[in-house]
């Protein structure tokens, strides 16, 4: 996943030292000596010397000739090492401007400008936004060596923004006579509004809309029964299906945090990345670019691997189209970021 500028020496050495130093890998003097090892060959130019059976010698102190189990103990401490890799980028590396990995089906570490990223997208926004206006070409930077572009030769026509950056939009519904619980079940989702990346919330009490949208989904929320359960169904009015129903008893809901912590759990079974909303909308073939992007981008950073970068690449490019993007984007919010100053 090396990006076209190389990224220096020196900007790598500290990339290390700072993983290297770090609480995470604090008790992982093993983990530590095997990143060392394949950042430092990869510097040196040694990057096709990075095979099992070579860190399995120098790292690990395994005969590769005698010990046929030591390809397989390098794997699994590759990916011990890729999991505290995700674990450092979580905390103590978040703000880190250069980035280690190491892709799945390989030893070879890459490099990922985070960063420079998210400053040089800042800077080429305005000229991506008068480039639109005069219908001139906007500056573009190669992301694969030799300036492909990945998917290109497949990439649908340019949609408007409207369709292209839509998210699905959750309007909420108390059935009447309800008591008390289907408002704090309410209250509780719009607290966790603000960590729900990818979709959008109505606002309460809105007028719903006479004719839904292909991204429009109603949560309808009830506890209307005397002492009877506290249920919430979300549904998809134009196609009338069902996404889930979930409830729970009036003992389960009988206090605001039992009813919150049902409501963050309804949230992260369902308006979530990786939650049935999303699923329902590949099922039924509703997803926008925006979607298909951020479960890319998000399958990406869950599996680190090559084909998951190229593929999440492809869905970037695609959602910035007809111009190119100076950097593969890592962060979700600036995705988002990206559409909101763009529409």
């Amino acid at each position: 996943m090396t990006q076209v500028r190389r990224i220096d020496g020196e900007r790598t050495s500290l990339a290390l030292a700072a993983i290297l130093s770090s609480q995470t890998f604090a008790r992982s003097e093993r983990l530590r000596t095997f990143l060392k090892f394949v950042v430092e060959h990869e510097q040196l130019g040694l990057a096709h010397q990075l095979k099992g059976y070579t860190i399995g010698m120098d790292v690990f102190s395994r005969d590769g000739a005698l010990d046929p189990g030591v390809d397989a103990l390098v794997r699994v401490q590759a990916g011990k090492l890729r999991r505290l890799l995700n674990l450092y980028y979580a905390d103590e590396g978040r703000n880190d401007p250069v980035r280690i990995r190491i892709p799945l089906g390989g030893y070879v570490p890459v490099y990922e400008l985070a960063t420079e990223s998210r400053r040089t997208l800042d800077a080429v926004l305005p000229s991506l936004s008068a480039a639109d206006k005069n219908g001139a070409d906007a500056i573009r930077i190669d992301m694969e060596p030799g300036g492909s572009d990945p998917g290109a030769a497949n990439r649908p026509a340019h949609a408007p923004d409207r369709q292209m950056h839509a998210l699905p939009q959750i309007f909420i519904v108390i059935t009447s006579g309800s008591d008390w619980r289907a408002k704090t079940f309410d209250n509780a989702v719009r607290i966790s509004e603000a960590r729900l990346c990818g979709f959008k919330l109505a606002p309460q009490q809105p007028p719903l809309p006479q004719e839904a949208g292909c991204l429009d989904f109603l949560l309808r929320l009830d506890s209307s029964a005397r002492s009877g359960p506290l249920s919430a169904r979300l549904a998809h009015p134009a196609t009338g299906q069902a996404v889930t129903r979930q409830s729970r008893s009036a003992s389960d809901t009988a206090d605001s945090r039992q009813i919150a912590a049902f409501a963050n759990l309804f949230v992260a079974e369902t308006m979530t990345l990786c939650g049935e909303v999303y699923a329902f909308c590949r099922r039924h073939h509703l997803s926008s670019a925006l979607m298909d992007c951020l479960e890319a981008t998000y399958q990406y950073k869950l599996e680190n691997s090559h084909d998951a970068y190229l593929e999440a690449s492809r869905h970037q490019q695609r959602l910035a189209h007809p111009h190119r993007l100076p950097a593969f984007i890592t962060e979700l919010s600036d995705l988002l970021a990206l559409t909101t100053r763009r529409s």
